[in-house]
């Protein structure tokens, strides 16, 4: 037997509704679950007040004041005597009283100075220096020479004093600065103090080029070493 599932419904309701009506009837609806209803309970609903608690100001205590201990003094001790402040003498106005110099400049000090730069010369001029340049022919370059002396001094260094003795070795100086093979021309008796003499200019060399206004292209030098020190 077939049975019909809705026997009292109208097959022909549904064939009278258009495709444009069900959708404005699904717009309708979502817009007033979607807007309305919150919009409703919204509006039915109504928050509670929050009752603040009682609140209790707290009040401070007064501090007592700091009273100052009394400092116990033993009885032994001898009271001190309070000093009372005596009033000054007048000063009465007048000139003051000359302090005199006990030094005065004497006469004699510029002539006493000038004995003892005097001596102190006198004694220089007599302590040989250690090393002494000259050149052989018309050099006029006295500060070449003074710079050649300079560098053979730093590397004279004899092993003991004695002003009696010297050395003098003779070399050439070349345009260039270098220098030819010293030798000895006067010895001083002690072999030892000659070959020190010829390490320090070998040393020492080379030296500074010629100068410029210098004609010749080199120049013989003779240096005179005394074992005196720096």
């Amino acid at each position: 037997m077939n049975y019909s599932i809705a026997p009292y419904i109208d097959r022909d309701v549904s064939k009278g509704i258009s495709l444009w009506s069900v959708i404005v009837i699904s717009i309708v609806f979502h817009i007033i679950c979607l807007v309305g209803l919150p919009i409703m309970g919204y509006m039915l609903w109504k928050p509670k007040k929050f009752d603040r608690p009682k609140t209790f100001q707290l009040v401070s205590l007064p501090v007592p004041p700091n009273v100052p201990k009394k400092a116990i003094v033993p009885k032994d001790v001898p009271k001190q005597r309070i000093a009372q402040n005596k009033p000054e003498p007048a000063k009465v106005p007048g000139p003051s009283p000359k302090v005199k110099d006990t030094k005065s400049p004497s006469k004699n000090e510029p002539a006493q100075n000038e004995e003892a730069l005097d001596e102190l010369a006198s004694l220089l001029e007599e302590l040989p220096a250690p090393a002494q340049v000259s050149a052989i022919g018309d050099f006029k370059f006295p500060w070449y020479l003074t710079n050649v002396q300079n560098k053979i001094q730093r590397y004279w260094n004899p092993p003991s004093e004695n002003k009696k003795l010297k050395v003098i070795v003779a070399f050439t100086i070349f345009s260039d600065g270098s220098i030819s093979e010293p030798t000895i021309v006067k010895s001083s008796g002690d072999k030892t103090l000659d070959n020190l003499a010829i390490r320090a200019v070998r040393l020492a060399a080379p030296f500074g080029k010629l100068s410029v206004g210098f004609n010749s292209k080199s120049v013989d030098i003779n240096v005179t070493l005394n074992p005196t020190r720096n």
